[in-house]
């Protein structure tokens, strides 16, 4: 049995079923998440900030449309599939990259993603907490980075196609975290657009994030489509990724020294 599991828990890995309606004002102490001050519900910032966020990749969307207005619709069409797939795919392969980053090296005190770090090592331990998440509060963190690549993309690019992709691969890296969540909910309690993208390939699914739940927590660590986890994990990449990080640094990551939060657990036993 994984190490972050009570000997009473759910038999799927981070599966829960959730008490009630997923407003964190209602979640009991089980829900609660492991990082000190760490809340569920979004605040008016967080929420306008990922308005911000929509308004951004509409404009960056009707943009596109103006500037493909003149071709021909079949290269539009073509070049708009190319587009948008390598997107996702970036996106996918983006969100693996960091989220190896954060699960592997730095602390709560790491300058700007220390609570990040934190917050993820906290998911560890207790993964079902993010399926009581608002979405707001879920996606704000990612939706402040990839904004300013976004808006930039969006004020100096001219190539439509171009711009679709850097719109698409924002898109993907800004909501990452909800279709993380989604990967965690169980299939009765996620809605059926989300079950059918999942089925499809289109999102990640969550039989194949949940391998990620296992110790030491080296694999599948795209979040996005889930189709980068395969190749990055049968080449090697995070080893050799990790390798060179030693070299230079002469730190090894968590996922081979078996380094824990132990505080996180502790808190835990205190409340």
């Amino acid at each position: 049995r994984c190490q972050m599991f009570r000997p009473s828990s759910a038999k799927s890995i981070g599966l829960k079923a959730r008490r009630g309606p997923a407003r964190s004002g209602e979640a009991d102490d089980y829900f609660k998440p492991l990082v000190e001050g760490d809340v569920l519900s979004a605040s008016l910032p967080q929420r306008c900030i990922v308005a911000l966020m929509f308004v951004l990749l509409l404009l960056g969307f009707a943009k596109v449309s103006m500037l493909v207005s003149a071709l021909p619709l079949p290269q539009v069409f073509f070049y708009s599939c190319v587009a948008i797939l390598a997107g996702m795919e970036f996106a996918d392969f983006g969100t693996g990259v960091y989220h190896f980053s954060v699960d592997n090296y730095g602390s709560a005190k790491t300058p700007v993603v220390g609570s990040q770090i934190e917050a993820f090592q906290g998911h560890h331990e207790e993964p079902w907490t993010i399926t009581y998440r608002d979405f707001c509060n879920n996606c704000f963190p990612t939706c402040v980075a990839t904004m300013p690549f976004l808006l930039a993309f969006e004020v100096f690019c001219g190539a439509p196609f171009v711009l679709l992709w850097a719109v698409v691969a924002c898109a993907g890296i800004a909501f990452c975290q909800e279709f993380h969540k989604w990967s965690h909910t169980l299939r009765s309690q996620c809605h059926p657009v989300v079950n059918w993208l999942q089925d499809r390939g289109i999102l990640v699914h969550r039989s194949a994030h949940l391998r990620h739940h296992k110790p030491p927590f080296e694999t599948n660590y795209c979040i996005v489509t889930g189709h980068m986890n395969p190749i990055l994990d049968r080449s090697g990449f995070f080893t050799r990724l990790a390798d060179i990080i030693a070299r230079f640094t002469g730190v090894r990551p968590r996922c081979e020294t078996g380094d824990r939060f132990a505080y996180l657990l502790d808190r835990r036993q205190k409340d």
